[in-house]
């Protein structure tokens, strides 16, 4: 064997050994999660684009590194939250820009394209993407050609893309926030991760884990029971994994003796029913922002005047809380002739 070749199979099998390792991550035995982990092989060799859909919580991110650990492409992996930069940001982050591009960019820096050269760029939130950006991200994406801010000539870059989102995009291109060549662009091959109440069979592997990782991190010792694993599986868990993951940790962190027990787990996680009996924060934030639209006759430009913030992000907190428009103002605007969509 001739040491490239022992090179490129040392990179192919540590390429193997870190999708083992990420996808032992993907835990669970329920039919829905064998599915997404066959799907996951047999995407991730292929160049299509993945898009992978899926409640807040669920471990979009980590199906994501699954996919790219699992490609076989040498480069990095990196992840970009669309909603977490900025619209004026935006260009920059994702693109780079020169030296003197602006004040204070002493020195050139690469976007996130860049930095996924042959590697995989996952966008975490892409339905949060405001609209004025998605032509200029369907272009690279398209040719992999893009123009980082304040150069003259287009930069390139050969990366995988990986885009996720907790709100189907459809529903989006329908409510008109989203492009439907872009979405169609971001769809080649469409991933669904369960909700955790999807599959409950798995909390007690999940809870068991995330126990004896956070007690081996903190040195503790402590143990759940297997009562205080059934607490945590008759309880439903709407933010999902995530939640699940946080829960157990702070049962562990509060825990005064060396086994957690039911009424321990109830204790911490509250003496109402394990199914959600109330209206949580976010039916509040909905009821809100609905009765603030009604009262405006759903015109999202005043919406913003009201509460002080551009119109993007009325559309964002819409997308994010689930409203659409009622279909009597859509039909009142079509009678009126309006062709502009608020």
């Amino acid at each position: 064997m001739t040491a490239t070749s022992q090179f490129s199979g040392n990179r192919l099998n540590g390429a193997h050994a870190e999708a083992d390792a990420v996808e032992r991550l993907l835990i669970g035995n329920a039919p829905a999660m064998r599915q997404l982990r066959l799907l996951i092989r047999r995407v991730a060799p292929t160049s299509l684009p993945v898009l992978i859909e899926g409640p807040t919580g669920s471990g979009k991110e980590l199906v994501a590194r699954a996919i790219h650990a699992a490609s076989g492409r040498s480069g990095a992996f990196v992840a970009f939250n669309v909603a977490a930069v900025g619209d004026t940001l935006f260009e920059d982050a994702l693109f780079g820009h020169v030296k003197g591009a602006f004040t204070g960019a002493a020195t050139s820096a690469a976007g996130y394209l860049l930095e996924a050269h042959r590697g995989t760029c996952f966008f975490d939130e892409i339905g949060a993407l405001p609209r004025v950006l998605q032509p200029k991200l369907l272009r690279a994406v398209e040719s992999g050609c893009f123009r980082p801010v304040g150069a003259r000539v287009d930069s390139s870059s050969d990366f995988r893309l990986v885009a996720a989102t907790n709100e189907p995009l459809s529903r989006l291109v329908q409510l008109g926030h989203f492009r439907a060549d872009l979405a169609f662009r971001l769809d080649g091959v469409a991933i669904a991760v369960p909700a955790l109440h999807e599959r409950v069979e798995d909390v007690p592997l999940l809870a068991d884990y995330f126990a004896q990782r956070f007690a081996r991190a903190c040195e503790s010792g402590v143990t759940l029971s297997p009562d205080a694993i059934l607490a945590l599986q008759e309880r439903d868990w709407p933010g999902n994994v995530r939640e699940l993951k946080h829960m157990v940790e702070r049962i562990i962190a509060l825990a005064e003796g060396p086994s957690i027990s039911a009424a321990d787990v109830r204790a911490q996680t509250g003496a109402r029913s394990p199914l959600r009996s109330g209206p949580t924060r976010d039916d509040h934030r909905r009821a809100q922002l609905e009765d603030l639209l009604e009262s405006v006759a759903w015109d999202t430009s005043k919406a913003a005047m009201l509460l002080d913030v551009d119109r993007t992000t009325v559309y964002r907190r819409m997308s994010r809380l689930g409203i659409a428009v009622p279909v009597r103002r859509l039909e009142k605007r079509r009678g009126q002739g309006d062709s502009h969509a608020h």
